[in-house]
């Protein structure tokens, strides 16, 4: 099997990690969903958020052994916009934390954001 055939070929655990990303960013965005999009565009949107993850995470697999999957992966990174925050915790999965370890997390946890973050204009 060739390079190019291992590193195409479909990967079971990056497809379960793709879908249980997009899953929380589907999540994160159901309030902008309602606002801003119909069903019938959000179907259409949410194969394009999973198979575009499902890539990043084959990029990010191969990308010590494959100059296409690194050179893929450098140019999404290079495309990254200064002005982007970095990113923060959802709040359901902070509370989430908290609630079952029994509030004894560390303070340090850094700020947090609404699992339905309102969106920001410059994305």
């Amino acid at each position: 099997m060739t390079i190019s055939t291992q590193i195409l070929k479909q990967s079971k655990n990056s497809q379960e990690m793709a879908m249980f990303l997009a899953m929380a960013v589907r999540n994160a965005i159901e309030d902008f969903h309602h606002r801003h999009l119909s069903d019938e565009q959000m179907k259409e949107l949410n194969p394009i958020i999973r198979n575009a993850i499902y890539t990043g995470l084959q990029a990010l697999r191969h990308y010590d052994r494959s100059e296409g999957a690194r050179s893929f992966a450098d140019f999404q990174k290079m495309l990254i916009p200064k002005y982007w925050e970095q990113p923060e915790l959802l709040t359901d999965f902070v509370e989430s934390v908290k609630m079952m370890n029994g509030g004894n997390e560390d303070k340090e946890s850094g700020r947090t954001t609404g699992s339905r973050r309102r969106g920001d204009s410059r994305a």
